[in-house]
C-alpha cells in the first residue's frame, strides 16, 4: 500500500518497516547533477525525531542536513563515507560513543579463530586507511584500536602457522 504523503517513486513507499525500534536504517544517495552526497532516514524516525529535531511525517522522504555535509561546498572540503559514517553513529548511538569507530572487542572474542583472523585483518586494514584520510575521526582513538588490533591479528596469524586454528 503506497503512503499518500509522497510520489510514488518515493523510497519512502518501499522502504522495511522494522518492528523493533532499535534499530535506525539510513539511505545513502549522490546524485552528479548535485555534486554532493545526501543522507534519508528510511526506519526509526522516532528516534532521530528525539535527538535531531522534528522530522514531520512529510520530511520522511527529504534529506537531513549532517554537519559534515554542511562545510562541503564551501571550502573544497573532501567528504569521505567515513565522515558520514560517523556522524551518523554519533546521531544514532546513544550515550554518542567519543570514537564512532570504536572497535567491538568482546564481539571479536566470541569469533572463531579463523574468523578473528580474517576480522581482524578486515579491520586493520578499514581503520589504517581511515588514519591516512584528512578527517576528524582519523585521531589516538582510531590509532589504539590498531595498535590492539595489529597485536591480536599477528598473535591470531602465529596460531594459524604453528597450525593451532
Amino acid at each position: 500500500m503506497l503512503d499518500r504523503d509522497h510520489p510514488p517513486s518515493s523510497p519512502c513507499n518501499h522502504a522495511i518497516q522494522l518492528e523493533d525500534t532499535d534499530y535506525t536504517t539510513f539511505l545513502l544517495g549522490c546524485y552528479n547533477q548535485y555534486l554532493r552526497p545526501f543522507v534519508w532516514v528510511r526506519t526509526g524516525h522516532d528516534r532521530i525525531r528525539e535527538r535531531y529535531g522534528v522530522i514531520s511525517r512529510i520530511d520522511k522522504d527529504s534529506p537531513i542536513s549532517l554537519k559534515c555535509m554542511i562545510r562541503y561546498p564551501l571550502d573544497d572540503a573532501d567528504i569521505t563515507i567515513w565522515d558520514i559514517i560517523g556522524e551518523l553513529v554519533l546521531l544514532t548511538v546513544e550515550p554518542p560513543p567519543k570514537n564512532p569507530f570504536e572497535v567491538h572487542h568482546t564481539w571479536i572474542d566470541n569469533l572463531s579463530p579463523p574468523e578473528q583472523v580474517i576480522c581482524t585483518g578486515a579491520l586493520l586494514d578499514n581503520l589504517q586507511w581511515l588514519l591516512s584520510l584528512d578527517t576528524i575521526w582519523a585521531d589516538d582513538n582510531v590509532l589504539e584500536d590498531v595498535k590492539h588490533l595489529s597485536l591480536r591479528h599477528l598473535h591470531n596469524l602465529s596460531s594459524a602457522d604453528t597450525g593451532r586454528l
